[in-house]
């Protein structure tokens, strides 16, 4: 178990982070990595689009429009304006809703904790903001929430429970700082204020498919424009979130390898974010992915016929029994949520239908007798040998003559390695306006592909708000 020295709680690594996050200039920032952070927006835009009709979105918009207040901010695809932070609070349930967006290798989730956020906060900036103050405003917070998760080693204990995706909060409030103009101290002060509120949560949401997973980044949304905003009313948070004596969060994870001294190692300089982004072709909980992926490409290059399978065999990642475990729920879903974390309903669905989108998670669709029969011929084994949470999966399908087909997937489409284009990314965004709760013109649509591939040299950021809007 990690022991840490004691530390004053103004010697927190949340001060360093916070200045990196405040003082750090669109020239500071590699143009690969501008490059990424415009699609992982372009992306999350896509994904927002197609939650805003998902399970809970509706119920969410009708509850914050009821609640009515100051119309500060438009609530993206329905345009109802309402006060910032009731915005952020449905924005962030859509960006989330179909679990189709970015996801770090070591970070966790990231584009879907602040986007959502920043754009409610477009609503009670004082001024115009520039493409290039809203990328870095984006960029640095996604930063400073990949550090936190990857110094914890979230990822690699997302089967047991990640103490967080309370860097989900810390992301959004760290961006929206930036994009409001708050100081070094009002920024460290802000996070404060969010790390208090957002206490530490886990993989329990998934395991029982429940919609928090969702609504998680609405909470978010909402708390870091309030913090933002309490900080400019002299409303003080906490100094010492990881480190500081007597109850920075780091002192009480028990794992042996936290190591705090990401959170501000070449901070500036290297920047994680970009080293393994990954944006999602599937409508699925990312561990399911290299599945997915070895699944169709078998299935398309040998020409098989899903009647014909005796077997499937899938290893991947200790990660990944988070899409097995618990058992019952996995190999027989019953609900939507459920199913979105399913290896055997997601594999048996890529299988059969040569994709997995949304169309594949209404009731009728997981209670398939197709699909719950080729489940229950699916065998799902982890191998601590492979190091790589998301990436290099194998499929292995067993035909009922006896011939054999395998494939290994280094790394799914997305991934920094295997990157989108922004023709792939078009045709993600077009896929997902299908499903969008009111329709958005194509004008607008491809206007808003426009705003994001040039956002740098974009004078006002709020255009993309009417790209987003009825």
């Amino acid at each position: 178990m990690n022991t840490f020295e004691p530390i004053k709680p103004e010697q927190d690594p949340a001060g360093k982070l916070a200045e990196m996050v405040v003082t750090t200039a669109f020239e500071d920032i590699p143009t690969e990595v501008i490059e990424l952070a415009k699609k992982a927006i372009l992306d999350t835009l896509a994904v927002t689009i197609a939650g805003s009709k998902w399970e809970v979105s509706p119920q969410i918009v009708e509850q914050v429009v009821e609640w009515g207040g100051a119309p500060q901010s438009p609530i993206l695809v329905y345009g109802h304006r309402v006060p910032a932070p009731q915005a952020a609070f449905a924005n962030g349930v859509m960006a989330r809703g179909i679990d189709m967006g970015d996801v770090h290798v070591t970070g966790g989730h990231v584009t879907e904790w602040n986007i959502p956020a920043m754009l409610a906060a477009l609503g009670i900036a004082d001024r115009p903001v520039t493409g290039r103050e809203f990328l870095a405003a984006y960029v640095t917070g996604g930063e400073l929430g990949v550090r936190v998760n990857t110094a914890i080693n979230g990822t690699s204990h997302a089967s047991f429970g990640v103490p967080g995706e309370y860097m989900g909060p810390l992301c959004a409030t760290a961006s929206v700082a930036r994009l409001l103009g708050l100081s070094v101290e009002e920024t460290w002060n802000a996070l404060g204020i969010t790390y208090s509120n957002h206490g530490m949560s886990e993989m329990q949401k998934y395991a029982e498919g429940t919609q928090m997973a969702r609504v998680q980044h609405a909470f978010a949304g909402e708390t870091a424009i309030k913090a933002a905003l309490l900080t400019r009313k002299g409303v003080t948070g906490p100094k010492g979130i990881f480190l500081g004596v007597p109850g920075g969060s780091f002192r009480h994870i028990g794992w042996s390898d936290v190591r705090p001294e990401i959170l501000t190692e070449d901070l500036g300089k290297r920047w994680i974010y970009a080293e393994g982004l990954s944006l999602k072709p599937y409508s699925a909980c990312k561990y399911t992915h290299s599945f997915i992926s070895g699944a169709i490409e078998i299935m398309r290059r040998d020409q098989l016929d899903y009647r014909d399978i005796a077997s499937v065999l899938c290893i991947g990642s200790d990660g990944a029994r988070m899409t097995i475990e618990p058992k019952d729920a996995k190999w027989n879903p019953k609900t939507c949520g459920e199913a979105l974390y399913s290896t055997p309903y997601t594999v048996a669905t890529a299988i059969i239908g040569g994709d997995v989108f949304l169309g594949d998670f209404t009731i009728e669709e997981v209670n398939r007798a197709d699909k719950r029969e080729l489940m229950q011929k699916i065998t799902v084994e982890t191998d601590p040998a492979i190091t790589d949470q998301f990436e290099g999966f194998s499929v292995e399908i067993t035909l009922q003559d006896g011939r054999v087909f395998r494939q290994s997937t280094p790394y799914v489409l997305g991934h920094t390695n295997n990157p989108m284009s922004w023709d792939d990314l078009q045709q993600k965004l077009w896929k997902c306006a299908a499903y969008a709760a009111v329709p958005l013109s194509e004008a607008k649509l491809n206007r808003l592909v426009e705003l994001c591939t040039d956002l740098d040299e974009v004078e006002d950021v709020s255009e993309l708000l009417g790209a987003l809007t009825p």
